[in-house]
């Protein structure tokens, strides 16, 4: 896809971070959007952000709160973007939270939490869209994973999980993108430490003997926070206008990439 003016584009978490930038950076070059995200306030920030930027164009921008856990609500985020729109050429499947504990002591709830908005929010936004999708001379679908849906650490195992999961299902998605469409493309993108306030909002369960507080787990990672989240929001569009499959996002990520697949069980010693 080499042009994204005129055409329209659903992007979920837009409230803030990746989800934001992608809204400004497609707005710029004059598409039409359906924001959606979970905090109402945050949408709002984000269109205020949009208004007070001048586009080039009549950019046609709707707003839709909405939890992508919740099968019911993005369903009818889909009927309501046919009614408003009356077609998706870009679907970014962005929303996501993050968790950190070791197994032994995460609590099942927390990893259902997580599962149910990395995993199934991909899943309910490809089912619910991929119909407006069909009849269209091109489109795409990008599913948001992370690096660490290509690599694993320690602390991380519902969220490699669940990344792991959005890659695995956007493979397999995009073999089966001929019967989804004319020409439909499926690509996952694998974002490395970027500057977003999703540290801030992780569920953190330390080990009850850790010396450790859950603030100094967050400034922890956030030191490896290197790319802002303008920079992955280009990277993300950038892999949609080459037709990429698999877009590597901000900085670390295509060694970390390589890494998985030169040293598939030695990567940790290095990284």
């Amino acid at each position: 896809m080499k042009n994204f003016a005129g055409k329209v584009a659903v992007v979920t978490g837009a409230g803030s971070g990746i989800g934001q930038a992608l809204a400004i950076g497609l707005a710029g070059q004059g598409c039409h959007l359906a924001l959606a995200d979970i905090n109402e306030d945050s949408l709002k920030e984000t269109q205020k952000i949009l208004d007070s930027n001048a586009f080039e164009g009549n950019v046609h921008i709707t707003l839709h709160t909405v939890d992508v856990s919740q099968w019911d609500q993005v369903h009818a985020f889909s009927m309501s973007v046919a009614e408003q729109h009356g077609q998706v050429d870009i679907l970014i499947n962005n929303a996501g939270v993050a968790m950190g504990a070791l197994l032994k002591d995460a609590s099942l709830e927390d990893m259902r939490w997580i599962m149910d908005i990395n995993f199934w929010g991909v899943v309910y936004g490809c089912k619910a869209f991929a119909p407006l999708m069909k009849r269209l001379d091109e489109a795409s679908i990008v599913n948001v994973s992370s690096v660490f849906g290509l690599i694993t650490a320690p602390m991380q195992s519902a969220y490699c999980a669940s990344k792991f999961a959005v890659r695995g299902f956007s493979d397999s998605l995009r073999q089966e993108a001929g019967y989804m469409g004319k020409n439909l493309k499926v690509a996952c993108a694998f974002p490395a430490g970027i500057k977003t306030n999703i540290a801030d909002s992780a569920r953190l369960t330390l080990h009850p003997k850790s010396d450790s507080s859950p603030e100094q787990e967050r400034d922890r990672m956030k030191k490896w926070f290197w790319t802002s989240a303008e920079d992955a929001a280009a990277d993300i569009l950038k892999g949609i206008r080459k037709g990429k499959t698999r877009i590597k996002v901000g900085k670390g990520s295509t060694i970390i990439d390589l890494a998985s697949r030169l040293l598939p069980v030695k990567y940790n010693v290095f990284l």
